[in-house]
């Protein structure tokens, strides 16, 4: 299927409540280590300068870049920290939705990306089942449901929230072999990089944890049309999934290849790849109401 991961949502997705503000001027962001452009530059450490959401780097074109060359005025605020989860720690969602609250000026653009650590951070499951540890879909979906009630308590009227489908850490895990199977495993042992799906040898047990990921996005999904409904007239509320289905049509779906993730800890997206191709799904799925409407970024 050759549809791109850059590719926007149905405009039946969108379900906008009111029109959205017309010159939006402050972008803030929820989410974990990919929003800190975590070894983006095949580095160790936070590189916020390459994340997709808040990123200076012109190679990236973030949303940041992209909404400050509609209005120069454009400013950015983002609260996203590494390893934080949606559900748990007091770097969550709804921890990291308060601290937007605080801010002295709120946001009119949001972006949350959280969702990978909820089962990195996870011990590895039964033999029976892998998925065992995992979070229910329910306590995932509660947590975002709170993020978003939260959200909609502070914004300004108008205001934007976009929510990113949670990647598959199992097509990580495969980039990662794709990229060099013997550095890349070595590395993921050493420094227990979501050891979940790396420290996983039965290739069904990763494909079931993969599949209880398109269940996370699908429950995210669920939840986005429940608060676009309960909070109509006050903000709109978005996402990128489209169903587990519709191949390299979201963050969720996409296969990110060997050149799409760092060369440091070979799982987090490259500045020059993976970050902008998220960035470019991110900015289509909030400018483009119908998929006749959106523009390639096959390049």
């Amino acid at each position: 299927m050759k549809r791109s991961i850059y590719l926007g949502v149905l405009s039946a997705m969108m379900m906008p409540a009111l029109a959205l503000a017309a010159d939006p001027s402050k972008l803030s962001g929820i989410g974990d280590s990919i929003s800190q452009g975590w070894g983006a530059n095949n580095l160790p450490g936070e590189h916020p300068e390459f994340g997709f959401g808040q990123g200076t780097d012109a190679g990236v074109n973030s949303l940041f870049l992209r909404y400050k060359a509609k209005n120069a005025a454009m400013t950015k605020e983002f609260v996203s920290v590494s390893g934080a989860e949606m559900v748990g720690g007091r770097n969550n969602g709804p921890g990291q939705a308060a601290r937007i609250c605080a801010m002295a000026v709120k946001p009119d653009r949001v972006v949350i990306e959280l969702g990978g650590n909820d089962v990195c951070s996870r011990d590895k499951g039964s033999s029976s089942d892998a998925t065992s540890n995992l979070y229910s879909v329910t306590t995932y979906r509660n947590a975002l449901k709170t993020t978003l009630d939260t959200l909609a308590g502070c914004l300004p009227t108008g205001a934007q929230v976009q929510v990113l489908s949670m990647p598959r850490v199992d097509y990580l895990f495969n980039a990662g072999n794709a990229k060099n199977v013997i550095t890349c495993n070595l590395v993921w042992s050493v420094a227990s990089v979501c050891r979940v799906v790396t420290g996983e040898t039965n290739a069904t047990r990763r494909q079931s944890i993969g599949d209880r990921i398109d269940q996370y996005n699908d429950g995210l999904r669920a939840e986005v049309e429940s608060a676009a409904s309960r909070h109509a007239g006050k903000i709109t509320v978005i996402t990128d999934w489209r169903g587990k289905d519709m191949s390299n049509s979201s963050v969720g779906t996409y296969r990110f290849g060997k050149d799409d993730i760092d060369g440091f800890d070979c799982f987090h997206p490259h500045k020059d790849t993976g970050q902008r191709k998220i960035a470019c799904a991110a900015w289509e799925a909030a400018e483009y109401g119908s998929l006749s409407n959106v523009p390639s970024c096959l390049k």
